[in-house]
């Protein structure tokens, strides 16, 4: 049962746009024309330093490629290797609970332009948000997630966009949860029903039926009724999604 349920919110959370809130914000530039060498023009990207929240990386991906225009089986050898790399990272960060919404738009705002002044080839930065780290690789994010890229989407990085940085076209796809700011004491997970929720969950336990992991689970955890069980186990999948 809990795994037609588990399958249920996961379909719930990727494809409901109804708890989310998105917007796109131009990266500001001083120019909006595109240079026929390497652009050394500076763009600008505006965030309130006063609204940067605590944070932790704990994944860090490389999803580089060559700046492909067009499909890879209509480049020659020779053409694929002189073609610039679309240079595209993605990152999992944790913010705590508490973030408000002005703070997390701000705070991921500052993660990308820190990161792009360390590295200006970055072409594409990706970044999903949780306020627990063992969500990490279960779930797509919990607070939101944030696209950098041309246009505000991924895919759409030129070879000439890759060779010159030109960041003229450059948005902020940033997609928000309407619960973060909003979320009240009472609807908050405790430590331990976190615990019976990643016990139940843990990949470890996925080869036991349902009921041999809830009675381990209930025997771990001094639970005595499977209703109380069922009822915390709701009650946590609801807060991540």
């Amino acid at each position: 049962m809990k795994k037609v349920i588990i399958l249920f919110f996961g379909i719930l959370l990727i494809g409901c746009s109804s708890n989310t809130s998105k917007e796109k914000n131009i990266v500001q530039q001083t120019s909006s024309e595109f240079a026929s060498k390497k652009s050394v023009e500076k763009y600008e990207i505006i965030y309130d330093k006063t609204k940067i929240s605590d944070f932790s990386v704990e994944r860090k991906e490389d999803m580089s490629m060559k700046a492909l225009v067009k499909k890879l089986s209509e480049y020659t050898t020779v053409e694929i290797e002189k073609l610039p790399t679309n240079k595209k990272l993605g990152y999992s960060i944790v913010v705590p609970t508490e973030i408000s919404r002005e703070s997390l738009e701000n705070t991921l705002k500052y993660f990308v332009y820190n990161k792009t002044e360390e590295d200006k080839d970055i072409d594409e930065i990706i970044v999903f948000v949780y306020d627990n780290k063992n969500d990490i690789g279960k779930l797509p994010y919990t607070f939101g997630k944030l696209i950098w890229a041309p246009k505000g989407e991924l895919g759409n990085v030129t070879p000439k966009i890759a060779s010159e940085n030109y960041r003229g076209n450059y948005v902020f796809e940033i997609e928000i949860k309407d619960k973060v700011g909003n979320i009240s004491k009472s609807n908050m997970p405790t430590d331990r029903e976190l615990a019976i929720y990643d016990m139940v969950m843990n990949p470890r336990y996925s080869s036991l039926s349902d009921d041999a992991l809830d009675k381990k689970v209930m025997q771990k955890f001094g639970i005595k009724s499977k209703k109380e069980l069922d009822d915390t186990f709701l009650k946590v999948l609801k807060y991540k999604s």
